[in-house]
């Protein structure tokens, strides 16, 4: 091991406007990716042999036992975990009082539950990686540590923080290391933010006046993953300063 283009890395949410950044980051540098997304992405990169989808809904530990059973019998291990997948809920942008009973059940769910799920469902796979630092990298948001409403989502991104320091010492003992990235605001690659009411407001806390691109996130990831490997336990805040303004 230690070859990166021997490395198998799990991503879910890699369909997103931000997945698809990560994806192709750790493609470009010859890693091994698995992508756990209900859409396929396969066809974005020209389907090379160095990236499997395998279609998955994140929220249903039954599905993700599914993957973990194809992926410890195609490669027996996994060296780093990334996960991803998370939306907000429409009806929670008005706060508690327009927020649906089932939306905050949805929201906690996919925000929340599957970043668990997937945790316990494949580290028995991170265990067997003769990587000597493998990662677990889980993607929190500014809602968790500052006021951006949307209640539900907001309670579990924080979770996410809450849940990595809980087993930080336990994943230490497996020599796994287990971070958080809280992202700001990151308008997706062909989203126009000028003259656009929704990031015109969120301009305005931006220490720097640009926002954080998918390809940023990206490299935060990379880096965290392979370069930054005294890291662990910590909540990288990747906003601009945004969170700091407000």
């Amino acid at each position: 091991m230690g070859d990166m283009r021997d490395n198998v890395i799990l991503i879910t949410g890699g369909n997103g406007g931000i997945g698809k950044s990560v994806v192709d980051r750790f493609l470009r540098k010859g890693n091994r990716v698995i992508v756990l997304d209900l859409q396929d992405v396969t066809a974005e990169y020209g389907q090379p042999e160095n990236l499997e989808y395998i279609k998955t809904d994140v929220t249903e530990p039954e599905q993700l036992q599914k993957a973990y059973q194809k992926i410890k019998k195609k490669y027996g291990y996994v060296d780093h975990v990334i996960s991803m997948a998370g939306v907000n809920m429409q009806s929670e942008i008005g706060g508690m009082d327009t927020i649906l009973l089932e939306d905050i059940d949805r929201s906690i769910k996919l925000n929340l539950n599957a970043h668990l799920y997937l945790v316990k469902i494949m580290l028995e796979l991170l265990e067997k990686s003769e990587e000597k630092r493998k990662t677990i990298t889980l993607i929190s948001s500014i809602n968790a540590i500052s006021s951006y409403g949307l209640p539900a989502y907001s309670a579990a991104k924080a979770g996410i923080y809450g849940f990595m320091r809980a087993v930080v010492k336990e994943m230490g003992e497996k020599e796994i290391r287990i971070n958080t990235i809280s992202l700001g605001t990151v308008p997706h690659e062909d989203e126009e933010t000028e003259n656009n009411e929704y990031f015109d407001y969120h301009r305005k806390n931006l220490a720097m006046k640009e926002f954080v691109q998918p390809k940023d996130v990206a490299d935060t990831i990379y880096s965290l993953v392979y370069h930054m490997k005294s890291i662990t336990g910590q909540n990288i805040i990747l906003d601009m300063g945004q969170s700091i303004i407000k």
